[in-house]
């Protein structure tokens, strides 16, 4: 079932989904993209991974470039202070005691983004980045994604930013006060090109319009690769199964402008959405 919006649904903002669309946004935009992008680029999804300590702020960020990882839930407990216990095999070798430590930790929360690779120059080319909630929420993941964000522009590496979330600080890298007369927009994508250092592609995002197919920069010398945000979407949306889960009865979590509000309570009405038409 689609999305009764035309464009971005801020139904998807609410922290019950969000991570789920970042995941499969990235994920099918990559596959979108190795269909156009030219042989000599590899399109890779890479990953952040933040190991946070319980009740703390984050201590590190990983940027591995193969993944095994198992997710498990935080295991509540003290110090221990049990003796070193043996560990019983039935191989000839024994391992030495180990002393046994408890702790309490949390869950490593990864985001996921894309990279153009150069294949020829094995040099990363181009990144794409989709924000999530703390990206733009002030703290120590904000400050170590506006750290990456200033790498790639001083490392000359091609830079998109899709921010599809009312909520949060001004977070691209087009300067905020540049984007004041496009205003009012519910998000926005910034595309920052290597070889045009000053210059900044800005790509609006309204609730009542489609969400636009975008400029992806590669080396000079190559077209630009085209990326329809909207079809990413849709496929996201569909194979989500998000309608079954959203109740379109209830107003969204995020706060709308005035004119947004009437706009979506309208759109909603004409579609004449329950609860219950939403499961057939």
């Amino acid at each position: 079932m689609p999305s009764p919006f035309p464009g971005f649904d801020p139904y998807l903002e609410d922290e019950r989904f969000w991570h789920d669309f970042h995941e499969r946004f990235i994920v099918y935009a990559a596959e979108e993209l190795s269909k156009i992008v030219p042989n000599r680029y590899r399109i890779r999804i890479d990953e952040r991974a933040t190991v946070i300590a319980w009740g703390g702020e984050p201590k590190k960020v990983l940027e591995p470039d193969i993944f095994l990882v198992e997710r498990r839930k935080p295991v509540t407990a003290t110090t221990s202070t049990h003796s070193p216990v043996a560990v019983a095999s039935k191989s000839k070798q024994q391992p030495d005691p180990a002393i046994i430590v408890e702790a309490l930790i949390d869950e490593e929360m990864g985001e996921s983004f894309i990279a153009i690779v150069d294949r020829v120059g094995q040099k990363l080319v181009t990144v794409i980045e989709l924000l999530s909630p703390t990206n733009k929420q002030h703290g120590e993941r904000r400050r170590q994604y506006l750290e990456k964000q200033r790498a790639y522009l001083e490392s000359r590496v091609n830079l998109v930013e899709i921010d599809l979330l009312r909520q949060g600080e001004h977070t691209v890298a087009a300067p905020k006060f540049v984007l004041e007369g496009f205003k009012p927009f519910y998000g926005l994508v910034s595309v920052w090109r290597a070889s045009l250092p000053y210059r900044f592609e800005v790509y609006p995002v309204k609730l009542s319009e489609r969400l636009p197919r975008i400029a992806i920069p590669l080396l000079p010398e190559d077209e630009d690769a085209v990326l329809d945000l909207q079809s990413v979407f849709d496929r996201c949306y569909d194979t989500a199964g998000y309608a079954f889960d959203i109740d379109y009865t209830q107003p969204p979590s995020v706060p709308l402008t005035s004119e947004e509000r009437i706009w979506v309570e309208r759109l909603l009405a004409e579609k004449r959405l329950t609860t219950e038409e939403q499961k057939e």
